[in-house]
């Protein structure tokens, strides 16, 4: 019989599990957790010893080469999904309270705000990641936890595991599978309290983004904390986004965009890049990426 090992850790705002199945899983997951956890640490924009505190207060440049690699992927995937990711959404978020205190903010205030927003303000150089007005904040929360969850699956393929689930507050990521069978993973119904469906997975991310996760409401309306850097208000339509992907850092990332960019021309930018996609309407509708048709188990898929 093979051994399995689970651990539970609060990081990054929520709970973190790692189970892992092999000879080694003891170490193997006290190591894949003790690295998220390095990881949560560092990445953390308001960690006053983080560096990505003093660049974004100080104006200091950012040498940190981990930090740079990440925030030179997300910089691709910006510039791949036409900006609907970006990661200098911070001071639209500082702005409408979604890190304290949630409220509307005045119309003026985002506009100023804008201002700041964009990843062309960016530009690494030499080594370093430099911003070019003192205005510019990051947060690489959109894509840090993709990070951790890839850092994880690493440790654990280090120490020889070969089968081992590792959830971050819902966002999944699976090495090879749960014993002879697939993983099955539930996608949460944003607005019930059970699933809209599943997937079967193996060695896949499965990482999901929602409007019901930070909101607040105001007037009757719902305002959610998945911005549009065009506009600095939170986007319409669309409730949930899963994103079934190899790599956890591309999934994290993508599932933000159809929020942006709308789910038709999200889909098409996402199929190209080889993800499969379920998204659920605000009116409660789905549709799922082509790859998606067979494979989430959903009696309301569709197009």
């Amino acid at each position: 019989m093979i051994d399995i090992a689970s651990e539970t850790r609060l990081m990054m705002g929520t709970d973190v599990m790692v189970r892992a199945a092999g000879d080694a899983e003891g170490v193997a997951v006290r190591s894949a957790l003790d690295r998220m956890a390095t990881i949560a640490v560092k990445f953390d924009a308001f960690n006053p010893e983080s560096p990505l505190f003093h660049f974004n207060h100080h104006g200091t440049p950012l040498v940190d080469q981990e930090i740079i690699g990440l925030t030179a992927r997300g910089l691709e995937i910006s510039r791949a999904s036409a900006g609907a990711f970006d990661m200098t959404v911070a001071p639209l978020l500082e702005l409408w309270g979604f890190n304290g205190t949630p409220s509307i903010p005045a119309e003026k205030d985002i506009r100023d705000a804008l201002l700041y927003v964009g990843c062309c303000h960016l530009e690494i150089k030499a080594g370093q990641l430099m911003k070019d007005v003192p205005g510019v904040r990051i947060n690489l929360g959109g894509i840090a936890k993709g990070y951790a969850l890839a850092e994880a699956v690493r440790v654990l393929k280090e120490h020889g595991i070969v089968s081992a689930l590792v959830d971050a507050g819902g966002d999944i990521c699976v090495i090879g599978r749960n014993g002879e069978r697939l993983w099955n993973i539930g996608i949460r119904d944003p607005y019930g309290e059970s699933v809209a469906g599943s997937v079967a997975v193996e060695n896949m991310a499965v990482m999901g983004s929602g409007d019901y996760e930070r909101f607040f409401i105001q007037d009757g309306r719902r305002y959610h904390h998945i911005l549009d850097p065009r506009t600095g208000y939170p986007s319409e339509g669309v409730a949930a986004v899963t994103v079934i992907h190899p790599d956890p850092v591309q999934a994290q990332a993508w599932s933000k965009v159809p929020f942006v960019l709308g789910p038709r021309k999200a889909l098409g930018l996402m199929e190209r890049a080889g993800m499969a996609v379920v998204v659920i309407f605000s009116s409660g509708e789905m549709a799922c990426s082509n790859s998606m048709r067979n494979g989430f188990l959903s009696k309301n898929a569709g197009n």
